[in-house]
């Protein structure tokens, strides 16, 4: 067999797998930002501040803590602390007694209830 001839479509071989490797790496798109008409917007903005009410009396009905208590205990937005177990010690700190662990997964659970709500949020502000 002639190497001469077989050497090109080698190299064209290669150069393809590497492109096609290339292509399958890439990154992909950023989503596209999520553009509020005003209405939308207070819409949003609204529906946050109904859903943190929401969670904060959750937790004052499941802990029998205060709406203050309550509030202390949730970390400000941003801070790097895990903002269960910081609810859970700032709750019994102020109650002075233990969270059973009915009362720990009950606040789990509205606060996974919560996170879903807020993810849900924008596409239901978009829909407005």
């Amino acid at each position: 067999m002639n190497v001469s001839i077989l050497r090109p479509c080698l190299v064209a071989v290669a150069l393809t797998l590497s492109l096609a490797g290339a292509v399958v790496a890439a990154p992909p798109a950023a989503p596209q930002p999520l553009v509020l008409t005003p209405v939308q917007s207070a819409f949003l903005h609204a529906e946050t501040r109904r859903i943190e009410e929401v969670f904060v009396h959750k937790v004052m009905v499941i802990t029998g803590a205060s709406r203050e208590q309550v509030l202390r205990a949730i970390p400000a937005k941003g801070r790097l602390t895990d903002r269960l177990s910081r609810i859970y010690s700032s709750l019994e700190r102020d109650l002075n007694v233990l969270l059973s662990d009915e009362q720990k997964a009950l606040v789990f659970a509205a606060d996974g209830e919560r996170k879903q709500a807020l993810k849900d949020l924008p596409a239901q502000a978009a829909a407005k």
